[in-house]
């Protein structure tokens, strides 16, 4: 296919009916994407989405010519794809979302629908939204709603090219809809404010919702003329409306994915040899990331506030001449995450002492509206502020990077985190949870969802970038990572994922070599039946997943020349009993082995416990830039008869003492506690000699009948499901922590007394 096209995802049914020829009312929309593709010099290409193959990048397509459908059976998928559909079935979904991720490859809606509780949260809470009134859930439901159709071009831009209302099935212009609902006179007053809050609400999608392209926001008008938002409904819905009352309007409306996908086309072309040249550039160059170097402590220059507003058009802020007497230069500049601005600092008069400055105690500081609003600063949260190099620096600020699922990502998803704040209290500021496709990256402003410390919840809102980012999801595209590193300075942790693979280059490091299983990557069948037969039970494991998923354990029957495959993927153990090489190979095809990336490694045999096998994980943490500290170690033990330790799979969390002490083999509980340490700590310290900024693994340890460590993998984004139920304050120091080291790289306080000298119980565990 030529490189300008476009491929138009249908569902199966209507492809099958489209290629037979079959057709319904339905159907005549493809001939218009047809007929505007053939205007634009665009061929379009229509994919069965069953048959779409995004990992071998291809899918079974036809085009129409002249009227006429022609089968092209499977072709490469185009550069650009266009869903008009929503999709219901997960496989369906998750292809559409493989798609979007794969590079090249630009989706147009990869979501076109938001679910009606998540759209209304978004607009009741985002405080660019806070006067857009929504309809009552108890409010009876006006017979009319209107329609409002957005379309976004390529530059994110969006237009609204109509606005219509609906009666049951009979369609209304507004001009017809508005005198029969309202004795109202103010038609064009209502009209133009529908559009007004229509772009406010599209421009907010935009950065929640990036992957969505055009939508349709409902409405519906009271009596005495007042718009109320009701839900949204997706394209498809407006074009059937518009089809059977204004099919020439609605033409227009079909034209418009196949004019942006040209307008696409023509930009990509124009700037493939300039990103080339970017991607090589020194500022995305791996080996020149500046290390990471935490910032020097200004606890001494910290002040707790609480900020008020008031009008003015300068970015003014105003402070007690208490705080003035802690500066060491007068600062010109505001600081709030990455985002800096020129500020008029106004002095004035005030008594009250700041001895007792703290969360609780808080100083007032005076911000104008123009501050706030140029620096996205939300009001109701308390800060710290430091005065250094001659700017007054707002924080801590903290980001919870997300992956590119945006649609999951609502304030129901977000309650999973809220047990990380129990400690907010000792250092304030602003955390804020977003995805990287949610950044306006020319104003670096970051659009997610903010935690309230008082209420215990989040809300929608933004935030400038923030100064350090604490990295929670591994699926984003590297590009967006590079430019987050960047603009923080390398503050954002946890800044490579470390994969099993990773663990394997390390096996000639002589800091730890002994302590690893021999492993190597799937490649062929020879080395691994070689393998095999040198040490008669090994394990194979994906790459890319963990908790247990994707294991296999291979070893040879003792009564035959066969071997056995103990499928460890579902729940229960299966055993598959093979004769020979070749139906072992016929066996491990089918279950898709060889097209993942697989290692295969010695099985250790593991310490065990009344007979069931354990392994021990490790949770080490960064308390400050050069220091790990262990904050939870746990014992995972199987069930009877299993080898497989996780506890999603069963397993049990016991501690380490009490392990040692119930197993045979006399070992000593203070020994294999400090050999593992010791390993666990070498091991971190190798890691900080990479170019990257880790600050969180969890290890996991096999024990072997001597009690020797052996390392099985380390986890960048490790589970704490045992700690929870074995030992729920180190679960929550364990959940802590990540904040706490947030907070201290920015160089902001961390209180250990409450504003009143009384001591907070919750201390950092001692060094290692």
């Amino acid at each position: 296919m030529g490189e300008m096209s476009i491929g138009i995802i249908l569902p199966k049914r209507q492809w099958n009916r489209l290629a037979l020829e079959e057709l319904n009312d339905d159907d005549s929309f493809v001939f218009h994407y047809a007929k505007t593709g053939e205007e634009l010099n665009l061929e379009v290409l229509f994919i069965n989405i069953d048959e779409l193959l995004v990992n071998e990048g291809k899918g079974k397509a036809f085009i129409i010519k002249e009227q006429e459908i022609v089968l092209l059976g499977f072709v490469k998928i185009p550069s650009i794809i266009y869903n008009s559909t929503i999709y219901h079935q997960k496989k369906h979904k998750r292809k559409i979302f493989e798609l979007a991720k794969q590079t090249g490859v630009t989706v147009i809606n990869e979501q076109n629908h938001i679910k009606k509780k998540t759209f209304l949260d978004l607009v009741e809470s985002h405080p660019a939204l806070k006067d857009v009134i929504m309809i009552a859930d108890n409010q009876p439901q006006p017979s009319f709603n209107f329609y409002v159709l957005g379309q976004k071009d390529f530059h994110h831009q969006w237009t609204t090219p109509i606005v219509y209302a609906k009666n049951n099935d009979e369609i209304y212009t507004f001009a017809k809809a508005y005198p029969l609902l309202t004795e109202n006179q103010l038609m064009e007053e209502t009209k133009d404010y529908l559009y007004e809050v229509s772009h406010r609400i599209l421009e907010i999608l935009h950065y929640y919702y990036p992957a969505i392209y055009e939508i349709g926001l409902q409405f519906v008008m009271m009596e005495n003329g007042e718009m109320q938002i009701q839900s949204t409904c997706p394209i498809s819905n407006i074009v059937k409306d518009i089809w059977y009352c204004n099919e020439k309007l609605a033409v227009t409306i079909l034209q418009w994915p196949i004019e942006l996908a040209k307008s696409i086309s023509e930009m990509e072309n124009s700037i493939k040899s300039e990103s080339n040249l970017l991607l090589d550039s020194e500022d995305f160059q791996d080996d020149k990331i500046t290390p990471f170097v935490g910032k020097a402590s200004q606890q001494d220059e910290n002040v707790w506030v609480k900020f008020k507003v008031f009008q003015e058009n300068e970015m003014t802020m105003k402070l007690p001449d208490r705080i003035a007497e802690r500066w060491r230069e007068q600062p010109e500049v505001v600081k709030f995450g990455i985002n800096e601005q020129p500020c008029n600092f106004v002095i004035y008069e005030d008594a009250i002492p700041l001895r007792h400055n703290s969360y609780q105690n808080p100083a007032d500081l005076f911000v104008s509206h123009t501050l706030v609003g140029h620096m996205h600063l939300p009001l109701d949260l308390v800060y710290q502020i430091q005065f250094s190099e001659g700017k007054a620096i707002i924080g801590p600020t903290i980001g919870l990077l997300l992956g590119e699922k945006n649609k999951v990502y609502n304030l129901q998803y977000m309650e999973k985190f809220n047990d990380r704040f129990g400690e907010y209290h000792r250092y304030g500021g602003v955390t804020i949870a977003f995805s990287a496709r949610s950044v306006d990256w020319e104003k670096k402003i970051a659009y997610g969802m903010v935690f309230d410390p008082v209420k215990k919840n989040w809300r929608y809102y933004s935030t400038p970038i923030p100064s350090t980012i604490y990295r929670r999801n591994f699926h984003q595209k590297k590009e967006n990572i590079k430019q987050l590193k960047k603009l923080t300075d390398n503050n954002l942790f946890n800044s490579y994922h470390f994969k099993k693979s990773d663990l394997y280059l390390l096996k000639n490091n002589p800091e730890i070599k002994q302590h690893l299983p021999a492993t190597f990557l799937l490649n062929n069948m020879d080395d691994l039946i070689d393998f095999l037969i040198e040490n008669k039970k090994i394990i194979l494991k994906p790459v890319s997943l963990s908790r247990g998923r994707g294991i296999f354990i291979l070893e040879l029957n003792n009564e035959s020349e066969g071997f056995s495959l103990y499928d460890y993927r579902n729940m229960t153990k299966v055993q598959h009993i093979l004769e020979d090489k070749k139906g072992l190979q016929a066996l491990l095809k089918e279950f898709g082995i060889f097209h993942q990336e697989y290692l295969f490694q010695t099985y250790i045999p593991l310490l065990k416990v009344n007979n069931r096998s354990l392994d021990v994980r490790v949770v080490m943490q960064k308390y400050n830039k050069r220091k790990w500290q262990c904050t939870g170690i746990e014992c995972r033990v199987a069930r009877e008869h299993e080898d497989l330790t996780n506890i999603a799979r069963g397993g049990e969390a016991m501690t380490l003492e009490a392990v040692i002490k119930n197993s045979t083999q006399g070992l000593t509980y203070s020994q294999v506690y400090r050999n593992i340490l010791n390993l666990c700590q070498r091991f971190c310290r190798l890691m900080d000699q990479k170019n990257e900024h880790f600050a969180e693994f969890g290890i996991d340890i096999a024990l072997d009948d001597e009690g020797f460590p052996w390392i099985l993998e380390a986890n960048i984004y490790p589970s704490f499901k045992g700690f929870k139920t074995l030992d729920y304050d180190t679960y929550l120091r364990i959940r802590n922590q990540p904040m706490f080291y947030a907070v201290q790289i920015q160089g902001f306080q961390i209180l250990e007394e409450d504003a009143f000298g009384n001591t907070l119980h919750y201390r950092e565990r001692a060094y290692l």
